[in-house]
């Protein structure tokens, strides 16, 4: 047990005998050792915790994420114990107001690639021409936008590849039926909903790294500032998104494909398989690591590059 996410309308957290007891609306609890915890993460409306357990939390430094409805991280509970920010920080923003587009395109670029993977990963079993030709206008995307001039040229090539990958997945059937392209924010149909929940949990993963390694969250080099958005969360899950997130909706379509709306019980699935995920071990440089500790070491790869200190290289998965 190392993050925890709730999403039952009703439940209570708080401290009893020195663990953290989560205790539902029927008033049954659950205990969980606060030394076995990293994160936990709130995927619901009405659920209440106590200031003991936010005391705790904070001394520990296990994060707590407020995840909103619409499938992003609304607030964190980081604690105050920081070191080495501020020059963390202004080298940040020194890189951001720089010419960042050399580094926003290694992103997107890694980005058409991890969904490439995706679409290779499923055609093993999944033996259809749509697949192949996708991945074809895949690979020819991720050159162009390789060589885009500007920052509008570079989008053009995301959004171009993101109907390319989504459609070669309806077109698969890898979603159930009722997909008619990707909604974001405030879907209700069914497959845009899990997609939007599972972003919003790999977010906290992101926010957990971003926070560890001193970054600014709000202060990205792809997605524009504005209040409340968490540019920097955005940008660097572009390259787990279709790993991490897709690849598990897919997994469980046929366990969702009847239902109108999330329920909690595929929520919890849906959350279980990122988590599988997350703790996977996969290739990194000439060993193996899990994706979440990958996932911190390519977060502070990316503060070395806004110090000028290292080259990014994004994380590619192999299929």
């Amino acid at each position: 047990m190392k993050h925890l996410v709730v999403n039952d309308y009703g439940t209570f957290l708080g401290i009893r005998d020195g663990m953290l007891a989560v205790r539902d609306k029927d008033k049954s609890e659950k205990l969980f050792p606060l030394n076995r915890l990293k994160s936990v993460s709130i995927a619901k409306r009405g659920i209440s915790l106590s200031s003991d357990l936010v005391e705790h939390f904070s001394e520990r430094g296990i994060k707590l994420f407020f995840l909103g409805f619409k499938g992003t991280c609304q607030a964190a509970l980081i604690g105050s114990v920081r070191h080495g920010v501020v020059q963390t920080r202004m080298a940040q923003y020194r890189y951001t107001v720089s010419d960042t587009l050399p580094l926003a395109a290694k992103i997107i670029v890694a980005k058409i690639k991890n969904q490439r993977s995706v679409l290779s990963y499923f055609a093993r079993h999944h033996k259809h021409d749509i697949l192949e030709k996708a991945k074809d206008d895949l690979k020819e995307q991720a050159k162009r936008a390789k060589e885009s001039k500007n920052m509008e040229e570079l989008l053009g090539h995301e959004g171009v590849s993101a109907r390319y990958y989504f459609n070669a997945l309806k077109a698969a059937e890898l979603f159930s039926s009722s997909f008619n392209g990707r909604i974001g924010r405030g879907s209700h149909e069914i497959n845009n909903s899990m997609l939007n929940f599972g972003y919003a949990i790999l977010s906290s993963y992101i926010l957990a790294a971003i926070e560890n390694a001193g970054l600014e969250p709000y202060l990205g080099v792809i997605h524009t500032q504005r209040p409340g958005k968490m540019s920097l969360v955005l940008d660097i899950m572009e390259e787990y998104r279709a790993w991490v997130v897709d690849r598990a909706v897919i997994k469980l379509r046929s366990q969702y494909h009847d239902l109108e709306s999330l329920t909690p019980i595929i929520k919890q699935k849906l959350i279980t398989e990122i988590h599988k995920t997350c703790e996977k071990k996969y290739p990194y440089h000439q060993g193996k690591l899990s994706l979440e500790h990958i996932i911190q070491r390519q977060v502070y790869r990316l503060s070395g590059c806004f110090a000028q200190q290292k080259t990014y290289r994004p994380y590619l998965f192999k299929w």
